[in-house]
């Protein structure tokens, strides 16, 4: 797919990637699922863009979907972003205390992940520390940093 546009209340597929990118540390994989997102091709966005326009709101047919595999084993889930935000659409193999979630809606995939999974938050601490030069300290039984 070739077509882009910078809002993504017109296009999600783009942030969909890019936040999928930027959060891959703390993910063991994820999929977009394309045959369920909309819009797909350059005709499709054309559609949208001038729905838009004529409508002054962005139409509820623009959605991105995507799947995501949690870290340790926490399970699968299915994350959609439109007009509304990011949602949790289903969890498979995940716990109990995870499976409230579905349906909740967030302001960005990386609150979704912190939500629902306790080893994405480990891992984005982790990263966060790399980021800043730092790595654990073994000798802190894991709580302190060291440069």
């Amino acid at each position: 797919m070739s077509h882009s546009s910078d809002n993504i209340l017109l296009d999600p597929l783009p942030e969909i990637r890019a936040a999928l990118k930027s959060n891959e540390f703390g993910i063991s994989s994820s999929s977009i699922d394309e045959a369920s997102s909309f819009p797909i091709t350059n005709e499709d966005l054309d559609l949208v863009q001038k729905e838009s326009r004529s409508t002054g709101t962005t139409s509820q047919k623009v959605v991105g979907k995507a799947q995501i595999v949690l870290l340790d084993s926490e399970g699968i889930i299915g994350i959609r972003l439109d007009r509304s935000g990011w949602t949790v659409e289903f969890i498979e193999k995940g716990s109990s205390s995870i499976t409230s979630k579905i349906h909740k809606t967030y302001e960005s995939l990386e609150t979704l992940l912190i939500d629902i999974s306790p080893s994405y938050g480990k891992a984005m601490n982790d990263e966060i520390w790399k980021r800043f030069g730092l790595k654990k300290s073994e000798e802190q039984d894991g709580e302190g940093y060291q440069i």
